[in-house]
């Protein structure tokens, strides 16, 4: 089995979670051992986790008739603006040596993956060593970079730099995040729907913009382009191989993964 390397750029949110879930089945059925990806989304999106409803989430016919998009991912945690940023993720047997553990395990492997790639970036990041969250008002209507889990890349100053989230499923492991290089996280308070109230809003708005780094402050020259150069060389080096490219249009059923994740929204 190969272990592979894809390097998406700009897809919609619905392609974007459906190659994810088909990488997943491509290392289920034993044609890859490990898949690492890099993308980017167009047009910008909401993306949810496993267990949130669209509609208690954001006011989706006003996000999407703004011509945005909002879909769900296959893991959980919170909702996230995807803009301005790079998205990796990791797909591998849950028994790789990359991936396996526990979940606090498996989440320091994978940020040193991250965090490798984000020095030689020119990026102080660092891991978080404790969990906190940063609003007393729970986890409704509170997106994912109010919170800093255990593990997470945070800037030295204790901000969160990388959002993540991982499942696991039929002996198959997924982490994926987004690592921000402009802070556009409080377009999701722009889409909250009615029933947040303002105060609410205020405070998720002031959470969002004091705690989240980007990458552009640290090194404002570099793009995401390089960044995800650096990332999959960092891979190369921990796994021990050199992946073999991929093109995620060549994934089994990639077509109707890609429209049952936006009729998944639709229907929830």
């Amino acid at each position: 089995m190969k272990t592979l390397a894809i390097r998406d750029s700009h897809q919609s949110g619905y392609v974007n979670m459906a190659v994810d879930l088909c990488s997943m089945k491509f290392v289920q059925s034993g044609n890859a051992k490990a898949v690492f990806r890099t993308y980017l989304w167009t047009p910008h999106c909401l993306s949810i986790g496993r267990f949130q409803k669209p509609h208690s989430e954001a006011d989706v016919k006003r996000l999407l008739g703004d011509g945005y998009h909002i879909v769900g991912r296959p893991t959980g945690g919170r909702a996230v603006w995807h803009g301005h940023e790079l998205t990796y993720s990791l797909v591998a047997r849950e028994d790789h040596p990359l991936v396996s553990g526990s979940i606090a395990e498996s989440l320091e492997k994978v940020a040193g993956i991250l965090t490798a790639g984000l020095k030689k970036s020119g990026v102080p990041a660092v891991l978080n060593a404790g969990s906190r969250e940063l609003s007393s008002a729970g986890r409704e209507f509170n997106p994912c970079f109010t919170s800093h889990g255990r593990s997470e890349i945070m800037t030295p100053d204790g901000r969160k730099l990388v959002g993540c989230a991982q499942a696991r499923s039929r002996g198959v492991f997924i982490e994926h995040g987004s690592i921000i290089f402009t802070n556009q996280q409080t377009k999701a308070i722009d889409y909250l729907p009615d029933e947040a109230s303002s105060t609410l809003k205020s405070e998720m708005r002031e959470l969002l913009t004091r705690g989240v780094g980007t990458v552009l402050e640290y090194n404002p020259d570099i793009t995401p382009e390089i960044l995800a150069e650096n990332l999959h060389e960092q891979f190369a080096i921990h796994c021990g191989v050199t992946p073999a490219p991929f093109l995620s249009g060549n994934l089994p059923h990639l077509q109707e993964t890609t429209s049952e994740r936006r009729l998944n929204i639709e229907n929830r």
